[in-house]
């Protein structure tokens, strides 16, 4: 009994001790070794090997990152022994860099297991340095519903690797404690910035100030054009606009002579104004009366060649330079200050100050370019000669409550030296202008006209058009204020109206003078503002025109009515170049304000353009936009 109770005793402590289960000898490695890195346009094949599983059970695969949702994926979540899956990283994400972690199990034994640790790279190297920003648009009040005109401009220090490391600001937009059209000027206190494969990227700008942007936070994309500039477009919730963002290559005090203009809304009136003219910085921190000249287009009315004198700040830290201006015979506001962003030796973007209250001048933006040694010699009518191209967007005058970008001009011309328009073309269209019998007015046609030049030599010219053919009914014969740069730079043209007030309008814009043999094909960024009876639409985007096909085809972000959208695809048609550089269009997009939409290009040689929708009486639709051919970011990169 003894033995047999000592047996039974055994026999219970080994069922509660069982023996451990045999050692695993499964193994699992990658063969070969994966890179520490790769870009994030590319793919990456990854093969596990799992040793002394006689199951052949094969790998269990899994890709995690910080970024959760955005971590990329693989081909195969499960492979057999010695089969590849593939790993494709995301499409986008925050700043330059982002680790991956792609991890194999045996199947057999999970608890054997393979870590590749990569690092993806963007292409946020092709930036680094200050680069300075100018957009225009319009900015909402999200607790009013209130929309007002916007503008931005600004410096930005971009560290070459996604990050954003200071800035400065100055911003024209509807205040949402104030409720009120303000300006807000404000250090940027860091960000990021992202740049993809295909050239589009994404800014993120923090600022302190709580009602810029959302909480403080501006997000812009962009298309990268080469190192030295982009062309941009604002993707808030609360702000939308399309400009340029450049290279700061210069921050030392502007001298001499300066073509400008400006465009925005007069603070008294709440009306559209637009103003331009030549200042001349001729002592330093001195803008003197001799020399300067300056026009007003305060919505439809006209005051033509006033004086101007003022002063100006040494530039700080980030090449700001704040100018003071008085201008006696304007109407309403006669003293403006404005803050402006020095790009280069030449270049300068202003963007109104004064109205830190919302009881100031006005909220009006635009740019400056140096007159530098010619300044002072525009004598004679032989001063403007050549073949310019322009584009103006506007505001159509007809009706008010009046809005943004509702009037689109471009143009090309010969100016003969002798105070004769030759060869001109023109595509205007004017959204809410009823005076042809149709809601909106187009005007295309060939025009000829005359001009005169300041025989002071500012650099001042006024130009009227005519003899439009076909004629439009009723007449129409604008007149226009052109600002010359000399050395190479193009004129700043300024919208005077038309004199017989059928047709009224404002803007600002730029006149390049045309290459010998406009072309159109190849890679492009370009950007677009779009207004139709109930919102505003700005974008930027890149496109390829294929002079195979005569087809384009890409991809667009943009912000209609506040709602940003982006990766959009974008298409469309072009007819061969004709000589003048004119040609007819199409361009299309889920995302566009009217789509497909008829559109005129005018080429200014084969690097850049301006584009206008010429379908106004059937869309409701006007569109302006800027083309200007693109370096990839990388080789082999669309």
């Amino acid at each position: 009994m003894i033995s047999a109770l000592a047996g039974c005793g055994r026999g219970t402590a080994d069922l509660q001790n069982p023996p451990p289960p045999p050692v695993s000898n499964v193994s699992i490695a990658f063969q070969p070794a994966p890179p520490a890195s790769i870009f994030i346009n590319t793919t990456l094949s990854l093969t596990a090997v799992v040793s002394q599983d006689s199951s052949n059970a094969g790998a269990d695969w899994v890709v995690s990152c910080a970024n959760t949702g955005n971590c990329g994926s693989l081909s195969a979540l499960h492979t057999d022994s010695g089969k590849a899956t593939t790993y494709t990283p995301p499409s986008a994400f925050s700043g330059n860099s982002q680790a991956v972690n792609i991890v194999a199990y045996a199947t057999a034994d999970h608890t054997q297991s393979v870590l590749a640790k990569v690092n993806l790279s963007a292409f946020g190297s092709n930036l680094k340095g200050a680069y300075v920003l100018q957009l225009q648009g319009m900015s909402l009040d999200p607790s009013s519903g209130i929309t007002t005109v916007y503008q931005f401009a600004g410096v930005i220090v971009m560290d070459g690797n996604g990050g954003i490391t200071s800035g400065e600001q100055t911003v024209n937009f509807n205040d949402p404690t104030m409720h009120t059209l303000l300006t807000k000027s404000d250090p940027i206190t860091g960000g990021s910035y992202f740049l993809g494969p295909d050239g589009r990227g994404t800014i993120t700008l923090n600022t302190q100030d709580q009602d810029v942007g959302t909480s403080g936070k501006e997000t812009f994309s962009f298309v990268f054009v080469s190192s030295s500039q982009a062309l941009i477009a604002q993707t808030d919730t609360v702000a939308s606009g399309s400009g340029t963002m450049d290279s700061q290559t210069s921050t030392a005090a502007p001298s001499g002579g300066y073509a400008f203009v400006v465009s925005g809304s007069d603070i008294a009136t709440a009306s559209p104004v637009a103003f331009g003219g030549i200042l001349n910085i001729d002592s330093p921190k001195t803008i003197s009366g001799k020399n300067s000249v300056t026009d007003q287009n305060l919505a439809g009315t006209i005051t033509t060649f006033q004086s101007l004198s003022g002063s100006l700040s040494d530039p700080d830290s980030f090449g700001a330079v704040t100018l003071n201006m008085t201008v006696p015979g304007f109407t309403n506001a006669t003293t403006f200050q404005f803050t402006g962003y020095i790009v280069d030796t030449t270049h300068i973007e202003l963007i109104e100050s004064d109205n830190s209250s919302g009881t100031g001048s006005g909220a009006t933006a635009g740019i400056a370019i140096g007159q530098g040694a010619a300044t002072g010699t525009f004598t004679s009518k032989a001063a403007f000669s050549g073949t310019y191209v322009f584009g103006i967007p506007g505001e159509d005058l007809t009706s008010s409550p009046f809005a943004p970008d509702s009037m689109t001009s471009a143009a090309l011309f010969t100016a003969d030296g002798a105070g004769n328009l030759t060869s001109g073309f023109m595509d205007r269209s004017l959204q809410a202008n009823s005076v042809q019998g149709t809601t909106g007015a187009q005007i295309s046609s060939q025009f000829t006209g005359v001009y005169g030049v300041d025989v002071r030599g500012t650099g001042r010219v006024l130009a009227v058009l005519s003899n439009f053919v076909p004629l439009p009914v009723p007449k129409f014969r604008p007149r226009l204020f052109f600002y010359l740069a000399g050395n190479g730079n193009p004129p700043l043209v300024l919208d005077g109206g038309d004199l017989d007030l059928n047709y009224p309008s404002l803007g600002a814009g730029i006149a390049y003078p045309q290459g010998a043999a406009p072309t159109f094909g190849g890679k492009y960024g370009f950007n677009f503002m779009q207004q139709n009876t109930s919102s505003e639409n700005g974008g930027t985007g890149q496109m390829t025109a294929d002079t195979t096909t005569n087809s384009v085809s890409g991809s667009v972000d943009t912000n209609s009515g506040f709602n940003p959208t982006f990766g959009n695809a974008v298409s469309g048609t072009f007819v061969s170049p004709l000589s003048n550089g004119r040609f007819p269009g199409s361009l299309a997009s889920l995302v566009f304000e009217s789509s497909p939409f008829a559109n005129e290009y005018y080429a200014i040689d084969a690097s850049h353009g301006f584009f206008v929708e010429t379908d106004v009486t059937s869309s409701g639709v006007v569109s302006f936009g800027y083309y200007t051919a693109r370096t990839p970011v990388c080789t082999g990169c669309p």
